[in-house]
């Protein structure tokens, strides 16, 4: 009896104990479980008062020169030349120069054989004189009334026609002794003594080197920013020089749609006749052009973006700005359109941005 009584308060301790420990388990895993709720709250709380700030370099919008210039190929010539040909066909007597010599104005270069044009000359001198002589013996007859008054005026026709005649012939004898019309330097001789010198064909070739221009094919895009104002930079052998703009053709070439322009060299240039050169135009010039790095534009689609920095009542921010660009060269572009004088544009950090993102701005 007793024994059994005793096996009965055994299993009820064991109970007992079971229970305290599965209280004190539930008690224990309420109060971890509410512990990790505070701290999830907590973290989340810290979260949501973190904010990312950027660091940024800025530069202010400030107006700026704009130039833009284009370059086109042509050679240099004379600007007056002469090529000496023949007004008749005859025979060679001389040729007086040398390719490279200088010459005069007035100055004989080439001499044709003139035996027949001298004696052509001397016979209509003669029939000249005596046609002269005879007119004045008639005109003192009429006075006498020895002769009509009609005998004179056949007389004066006569005298007047071998008068002309003489000067044709004064005048064709002159032009076997071919001249220089300009000063300058010979620069082709086509002709050796003996030789029959052909009308019209050129003979001798003289230039005046005090005195070059090029010829530039210049584009339709760029011909209506060019006139005689135009500034005009010349390079020869990476030899700088100012031209001048001096004849624009209204024409464009047939072949190539090029338009002619013809600009003036100055004369300490150093320019030879002949050289290769490359004619730069100022084609287009703006003083007061908003002008900004070409690689923190961002495209979206057809759209281009830059980054503004704004001030806040919380601080800096970046505020994304539609752009609209034209022309641009070296890393730099023009904007027509989206930013102001004045305006801050981001020109580091941009990449990582977004609207409206805190920014703190570095030291450059």
């Amino acid at each position: 009896m007793f024994q059994s009584i005793l096996r009965k308060l055994n299993g009820l301790r064991v109970l007992f104990w079971l229970a305290v420990i599965g209280v004190g388990v539930w008690i224990l895993a309420t109060e971890v479980q509410a512990k990790l709720k505070e701290s999830a709250a907590n973290v989340a709380s810290l979260a949501e008062n973190i904010v990312t700030i950027f660091p940024v370099t800025s530069d202010v919008v400030a107006p700026e020169l704009w130039e833009s210039w284009r370059s086109y190929y042509g050679q240099a010539k004379a600007a007056r030349t002469q090529d000496v040909t023949a007004y008749v066909r005859e025979v060679v007597q001389s040729v007086h120069v040398q390719v490279g010599d200088s010459v005069k104005s007035g100055q004989t270069v080439v001499s044709l054989l003139k035996a027949d044009y001298a004696a052509n000359a001397q016979a209509s001198r003669t029939g000249y004189e005596e046609a002269l002589l005879n007119y004045n013996r008639l005109s003192e007859l009429s006075k006498k009334g020895g002769v009509s008054q009609s005998e004179v005026d056949r007389a004066y026709a006569a005298m007047k026609s071998l008068e002309a005649s003489a000067q044709s012939s004064r005048s064709t004898l002159q032009r076997t002794e071919l001249k220089a019309s300009i000063n300058g330097i010979v620069s082709a001789r086509s002709v050796e003594p003996g030789e029959v010198a052909e009308v019209g064909k050129p003979l001798i070739s003289i230039i005046d080197p005090s005195e070059m221009e090029a010829q530039l094919m210049v584009s339709k895009k760029d011909i209506p920013h060019i006139n005689k104002n135009t500034s005009v930079v010349l390079m020869v052998d990476g030899k700088r020089s100012n031209g001048r703009v001096k004849r624009i053709s209204p024409e464009a070439h047939a072949g190539s749609g090029l338009y002619a322009v013809i600009v003036g060299v100055a004369s300490d240039s150093g320019i030879l006749p002949g050289a290769y050169l490359e004619g730069q135009f100022l084609v287009e010039k703006k003083d007061s052009a908003i002008i900004i790095p070409s690689d923190i534009v961002m495209y979206r689609g057809d759209k281009q973006f830059v980054y503004t920095l704004k001030d806040s009542p919380d601080g800096s921010v970046a505020q994304l700005v539609t752009v609209v660009t034209s022309e641009g060269r070296n890393g730099r572009v023009i904007v027509e359109d989206g930013l102001k004088l004045g305006d801050r544009i981001i020109v580091s950090g941009n990449r990582t941005l977004s609207d409206g993102a805190r920014v703190e701005e570095t030291a450059k």
